[in-house]
Order: structure tokens, then sequence, then C-alpha cells
């Protein structure tokens, strides 16, 4: 064979390699999508981080992502109006001013059968960067509790927190995805005791909505759906 023919085989069985490579980086879970999961600690996220909140959601998109009436758990109403997040909050502690990387939030309650007493809270946190948000989920998750992971990924990383400081009756769930942090606390009811599952669902209901905002798309997952799939076999 002649060197010209040599050196046109060896192009091609090149180009063919860079095409396999290419084609594996644009299917989900390829190198590029691994590239750009991981989190502010440098850990790769989980398979349910294939689409991390990466833009500057706008407050709107943030209040559609909170469930509304009929898309939290059962017997769960909304309390009053889906809010704006004040700074101090997304701290994760006891602080004045707003956390690095801050950007905005929101938060919404819910009614337990209509009682104040027993009330489920979720809150979204929106940041500059995933490690700001890595920053402020690790100080949220605080060192005081054993993490419990949830039954399946949700976002870059995620912890149960089962009655946590001592408390009864409380389950608090944290996720962060790209650079939102999102916080779900039930106190009695469907998060009483020792089951997880509603705080669980209700934590990944809020992320599939933000997912779905971000993708210019309406806010349809819900808490319930959630949980199906949480209880699921």
């Amino acid at each position: 064979m002649s060197r010209s023919r040599l050196t046109l085989a060896g192009t091609a069985l090149l180009a063919a390699f860079a095409l396999a490579a290419c084609s594996a980086d644009e299917k989900p879970g390829g190198a590029a999508d691994r590239a750009e999961a991981k989190d502010g600690g440098g850990k790769k996220a989980g398979p349910a981080a294939t689409k991390p909140i990466t833009r500057d959601l706008p407050q709107g998109a943030i209040t559609q992502a909170l469930m509304g009436d009929g898309e939290a758990l059962p017997a769960y109403s909304l309390h009053g109006d889906k809010g704006v997040m004040e700074t101090t909050y997304c701290n994760g502690q006891d602080v004045e001013g707003a956390p690095k990387g801050w950007v905005r939030g929101g938060d919404a309650s819910y009614e337990y059968q209509g009682s104040t007493l027993n009330m489920a809270d979720v809150y979204v946190c929106l940041f500059e960067s995933p490690a700001d948000a890595h920053a402020v989920y690790t100080a949220m998750k605080g060192a005081k509790d054993k993490p419990h992971k949830p039954s399946k990924p949700i976002g870059d990383e995620a912890a149960l927190l089962i009655n946590p400081n001592g408390t009864e009756d409380y389950i608090k769930g944290i996720s962060r995805s790209g650079k939102a942090v999102i916080e779900v606390r039930l106190s009695g009811g469907a998060g009483a005791g020792e089951d997880p599952t509603g705080t669980e669902a209700m934590l990944a209901a809020t992320l599939k909505r933000l997912q779905q905002v971000q993708d210019g798309k309406p806010a349809t997952a819900t808490a319930t759906g959630e949980r199906a799939a949480v209880t699921a076999p």
C-alpha cells in the first residue's frame, strides 16, 4: 500500500474515533454532562442530577416552581401566598446579612388538614455559583445530626434529617442542584415520627418543578406523584 493510502486510512480512523467520542458526550450521562454536574466540593453528582439548575431564574420562575393547592401532599393546602425569600434564612444559620453569592429565593407554607400546628414549609434559594450553593447546603445540613440519604437521588446532593437537634415530629430535607438549594420541613402530619417519605416527595417535586421552569415548561410535578415513586418497590 502506498504512503498516501496509509495516510488517508489513518485520517479516516482518527475521524471515526473523534465522532464516537463526540456522540458519547452528547448523550445524557456522557463526559460533558458528568463534568457539568460536579458539585462545589468536587464530587460527581448522582444520576438524578442530569439537569442541574444553572440559569439565573427570575423571581416569577421560582414562584411558579413552588407548589400550589392540590400540588403538595394530600391534606395539605397553601397557607397564604407564595413569598419572596428573606436573605437571612438562606444563610443556614441565625446571622444577619445575605450569604456569599446570594441571588434570590422564594418560600411557601402549607397547612395540614386546615391546621397551622402541623405545617409544611418549602424554601428555594438561588446563588451565583454551585460552590456558593454547596457552602450554604453544608451549613443548612449542619454537623450535629446524622443525615439520611433519600431513597432515590435528588439533585447533586441531598440529605434527610429526622427529628434534628433532638426535636420530635419534625423532618427536614435539603437538596442542592447546581446553584440552587431547596429545603423542606414537615412537622407533624405526614412528616411525623420516623417516616421521611413525605419530606422526600416534596423535595423531589420542587426540584423537578425548578427543572421544568428552567426548560421553559409549565411546572407540573406534584408531591403526590413523587411520593408514589418514592414508595414504589
